[in-house]
Formats: C-alpha cells, sequence, structure tokens
C-alpha cells in the first residue's frame, strides 16, 4: 500500500490511507525579464532563484472516535522535520510547513482531508546524512546534483579549507562546524562562530561528480554531504 512517512512515524500507523498518489507542484525558477530596444522579443535572464516544492496527499480516516483521532493526526502532523515517500524509501524531503485543509466528513466515523507540505526544492538521499571524509586522493565523489554540505573541522589553530580550489580560512579552537546551506559556523556547543572563518559559503558547494577537498595538515575533516536532486 503507498504510504507516506513523516518523522518516523507513517500515516499507515494513525489509520490513514492515501487516495491517490500525491500531487507535486511549485518548484519553479523565477525568470527576469528585459526589454531589447528597438528588437523582437525579450531577453530572459534568470535570478536562480527556486520556489518551494509543494507536495499535496489526500488521506481517508476511519474511526469510531473520529475526533479524538484527527487531534492525533494534527499534532503528528505539525512542525518541521522529514517527509518520506513510500516509493522512495531512499530518499526525503525537508518540510518547512505543513497545511491542513478542513475535514470532508462523510459519515460519523468516516472522513478525508487533503495534507500540503511545503518543502525545499531538493530530494536528498539518506546516504548524504552520514559523514564521510575524503578519498586518499583528497577527492569526494558526489552521485547526484550540486549539494551545500555541512563541514566538521577538528583541531586547534589557524586552517585553510580548500573545494575545487576555492578557499575558506578559519580560526578553530577544538572543533568548528561550517553549514554551507544555513551560512553559518559553529561549535558543537552551539557556540556561533562567524567571524571565525573568512570566505564564501557558496564556493564551498560540492559539485555533481568528482571534487577536490584538502584541510591544512593536522586538522581533521569529516563531511556531511547532504546530496540528493534538484526537483
Amino acid at each position: 500500500m503507498y504510504d507516506i512517512q513523516y518523522n518516523g512515524t507513517t500515516g499507515a500507523s494513525h489509520g490513514l490511507l492515501l487516495y491517490d498518489y500525491p500531487e507535486f507542484s511549485g518548484a519553479g525558477k523565477s525568470y527576469n525579464t528585459f526589454p531589447i530596444i528597438g528588437g523582437r522579443g525579450e531577453l530572459v535572464g534568470t535570478d536562480d532563484y527556486i520556489s518551494n516544492l509543494v507536495i499535496s496527499c489526500t488521506f481517508s480516516v476511519k474511526s469510531e472516535a473520529f475526533s479524538q483521532k484527527i487531534r492525533q493526526i494534527k499534532k503528528w502532523l505539525s512542525g518541521t522535520g522529514e517527509l518520506t515517500l513510500s516509493d522512495s524509501a531512499d530518499a526525503y524531503y525537508q518540510v518547512t510547513k505543513i497545511d491542513c485543509d478542513s475535514i470532508e466528513r462523510d459519515l460519523k466515523c468516516f472522513g478525508k482531508f487533503t495534507v500540503k507540505f511545503t518543502c525545499t526544492p531538493y530530494e536528498f538521499l539518506r546516504t548524504g546524512k552520514t559523514a564521510i571524509e575524503p578519498d586518499a586522493n583528497g577527492t569526494v565523489r558526489n552521485p547526484g546534483d550540486l549539494s551545500r554540505p555541512i563541514y566538521l573541522i577538528s583541531g586547534d589553530g589557524d586552517c585553510t579549507l580548500t573545494v575545487n580550489g576555492n578557499s575558506m580560512e578559519a580560526v578553530v579552537t577544538d572543533n568548528l562546524t561550517i553549514d554551507t546551506e544555513k551560512m553559518l559556523s559553529y561549535r558543537t556547543d552551539g557556540t556561533m562562530q562567524n567571524t571565525a572563518v573568512t570566505g564564501d559559503y557558496e564556493q564551498l558547494f560540492l559539485l555533481e561528480g568528482v571534487n577536490k577537498v584538502q584541510i591544512t595538515k593536522g586538522f581533521g575533516l569529516k563531511i556531511i554531504p547532504k546530496w540528493g536532486y534538484e526537483v
């Protein structure tokens, strides 16, 4: 049976049945147009912005304690987290918002409703959640599209992290986390360290295929690659 899993819990465990496959919308690129003086048409450019992805699921629910069951479901479908579709169990979507439509109650103990998951427009592979290290040649192979990894550095002193020839300078005191998606640097205890780094976070993204990753000798480096596919 086709199902979803949200934050580790399936719809079936709540007595939900999907009416049909989820619907995908959004995740479109934003374009700018510019008139051509004395010419035909317009020039079209992109500002490299992609809108959020919306995944809509319509469920049916049957319960003798209908109102109590709906309260439980709404509590489950709240906040942010990870959404997995049963036909793609090796991947997940990062949910930033959830909207539930009103319940269409056909009978005393039966009804249906639609849930809209607003997600980051990227399908993350579960293998990208595991920390890895560059191989003996100092390379990392990205099996998906461009990804925004998290770099975990250990050591003390001044170091340089270099990715595909692009460098970021850092002052490390025991440990430093560089999160390229959030564009933040911090210690494992949560202390912000943005002023301890100098460089461009975007230049540390992992490209599709082979990437050259190096760090100053004497420092440890692990990478949570967060790879996957654009949608």
